[in-house]
């Protein structure tokens, strides 16, 4: 699987808590909701990625607001 490139931004940590919430809330919409429209089709790889996106967004807002990281012991 070939690399993907990567990217650096950078959010206030308000802006960063209001996108997690609008993307915690389309990732549920996504993997719940939309898979019982008629018609849906399920996308494995989308999801996966997306909540990789999300995951990667909480842990950066959890180490700003100065809450341990999920490495952390």
């Amino acid at each position: 699987m070939p690399s993907t490139p990567s990217l650096s931004v950078k959010f206030t940590v308000e802006e960063a808590q209001a996108l997690l919430e609008m993307v915690e809330n389309q990732l549920f919409r996504m993997k719940f909701i939309d898979s019982k429209l008629p018609g849906h089709r399920m996308d494995p790889d989308k999801i996966r990625v997306s909540a990789s996106a999300v995951g990667i967004l909480q842990e950066a807002y959890k180490k700003a607001k100065g809450f341990a990281s999920k490495g952390a012991a």
